[in-house]
């Protein structure tokens, strides 16, 4: 399977995880509203968001890991059917060996540390309707779930950096759906918090049971190589990790601390409408950089062959595609945002239009940033770690500020002043030097495709909703589809225009002729 088939694969996959979050998601959080209190959903929006917590006690090996494996394949090619050398199945495999050890020993840590440090948060928390015994039980089990998740994240690690992409979101997929299932029936029977987290727990087992046997089943050659402990590797992956974990420090600084602001300074029962609308534009942001996080480890194994044209080729191709996504979903969302949540969540779950436009600036500059960081990083650049610090403090300090003045406007508005002081700039800037790209192409084929996205995806679904309501329209189920219409039609339209190459085009209406003549047989 070539490097371009492989990439599709694993977007393909992304985009249907996405979709099944999204759509389950339409079905479960409803249900979590209408059977749970405001204070114990909100509770479990504050753990689950914790997830970022865990992934942040990794340390960054796991992605590291991930990207040596590659930058070892390229040593013997940037194909993507390469055959190995004896020298490069010697390095992978005793990569393979010193990440296991390292993850193994951090699994054991990540249980410790998050268990204290969830305790202390958990003990400041002024509770009403469900007791801190409860709680804590709760966090234990998630403790324990995500420890074993690290432990045999080398699997993981040895996948893709093999080039096998999207195979673990493909297994998530799979899994997810029952997740959901479990977790309505739980909570529709009184279940609380200990209930879903033991699901949580279970599934993420079941989960990894699943991945470990299809390598054994679809990848068995991975199993083969043979390795060894070594300190010189280990040396070598911990720099940047270091570097990595800082910079997801500073993610974590900025990007999911509010709801803990929240549940100290306003209450849990604030955190899901909050929560609910920026996961709505955050499905968004992961659809948009799907593109990006797939192609992470071809650009490493590019980067190693010194394929600088395929790297900005990818680079380019990632950020149209991603910054499109972005600028339809945006648009959809300011015209019809207010009247999706009225009806998903129902009246008085709207957390208002300033929240939500602020929400649309941060996920549009942080996608941007997202797709080039990533094409950058995956050539072992980790020099990013200063500024997501910086802007993490700087989130820290707003908020704290903004929140008691301007409520969760402020909360949203310190992460959006923090990120456009420090990364919004410093993460485009960077990968452009590091990457060599050309700036002015870069406005030319992104920022310029963007704009003109946004402006028609707006002008249009404003007009057809101003449209609706002379006609005497004002169904939300009306508003909704034609906007949505409207911003599908014109993303479809940028990315067959801007982004398909002529080839890509070609075979796309080969396929749909021959299906048309196979549907008139």
């Amino acid at each position: 399977m070539s490097v371009s088939r492989r990439i599709a694969f694993a977007v393909s996959v992304s985009w249907l995880s996405r979709v099944s979050i999204i759509f389950s998601g339409l079905v479960l959080t409803p249900t979590l509203f209408r059977f749970m209190g405001k204070e114990e959903l909100g509770l479990w929006y504050l753990l689950g968001n914790s997830q970022s917590f865990f992934w942040l006690l990794s340390l960054g090996v796991t992605p590291t890991l991930t990207r040596h494996i590659a930058l070892a394949k390229g040593k013997s090619g940037f194909d993507a059917e390469v055959e190995l050398t004896d020298e490069t199945q010697q390095h992978i495999g005793d990569l393979v060996v010193t990440g296991r050890l390292i993850l193994q020993c951090l699994a054991v840590a990540v249980f410790l540390i998050a268990w204290v440090v969830g305790y202390g948060l958990i003990s400041q928390l002024e509770l009403h309707e469900v007791s801190q015994e409860q709680v804590l039980w709760a966090w234990t089990l998630m403790c324990v779930g995500y420890a074993i998740a690290v432990w045999l994240s080398y699997f993981d690690c040895l996948l893709a950096g093999m080039g096998y992409v999207g195979w673990d979101g493909l297994i998530a997929v799979l899994t997810y759906f029952l997740i959901i299932f479990s977790n309505m029936i739980a909570v529709m029977l009184g279940g609380g918090l200990l209930a879903l987290a033991t699901i949580s727990v279970f599934a993420g087992l079941i989960q990894r049971l699943i991945f470990i046997t299809i390598i054994r089943w679809r990848f068995p050659n991975l199993l083969l190589l043979q390795g060894n402990w070594n300190i010189e590797y280990a040396k070598a992956l911990f720099k940047p990790s270091l570097y990595w974990w800082l910079t997801d420090l500073g993610t974590f600084l900025i990007l999911r601390t509010d709801t803990y602001f929240i549940a100290i300074f306003k209450g849990s029962h604030n955190i899901p409408s909050y929560q609910a609308t920026y996961n709505l534009i955050a499905n968004i942001s992961q659809a948009a950089v799907a593109f990006a996080g797939s192609s992470a480890v071809f650009i490493s194994q590019a980067w190693q062959a010194g394929n600088l044209a395929e790297i900005h080729r990818m680079t380019l191709r990632n950020a149209r595609i991603g910054l499109s996504i972005v600028a339809a979903g945006v648009a959809f969302l300011i015209v019809a945002g207010e009247d999706f949540i009225k009806l998903w969540l129902g009246n008085g779950n709207f957390v208002g239009l300033d929240v939500l436009l602020i929400f649309c600036i941060i996920v549009t500059l942080e996608t941007q940033h997202v797709i080039l960081t990533t094409s950058s990083r995956a050539t072992e650049d980790e020099k990013y770690a200063p500024w997501a610090l910086t802007s993490g403090i700087l989130n820290l300090v707003f908020t704290s500020v903004l929140i008691k003045p301007l409520g969760l406007l402020g909360v949203a508005m310190a992460t959006m002043l923090a990120q456009m002081l420090t990364n919004n700039w410093y993460a485009v800037y960077r990968p452009m030097v590091r990457l060599r790209l050309n700036f002015g192409v870069y406005l030319r084929q992104v920022v310029g495709l963007w704009a003109t996205v946004l402006i028609c995806c707006l002008s249009l679904s404003w007009l057809a909703k101003k449209s609706l309501f002379l006609l005497g329209i004002t169904s939300e189920w009306a508003v909704i589809a034609t906007s949505a219409v409207i911003c599908g039609a014109v993303l479809l339209t940028s990315v067959w225009m801007s982004v398909l190459q002529d080839h890509h085009r070609t075979t796309i209406q080969g396929k749909l002729k021959a299906w048309l003549r196979l549907s008139e047989l």
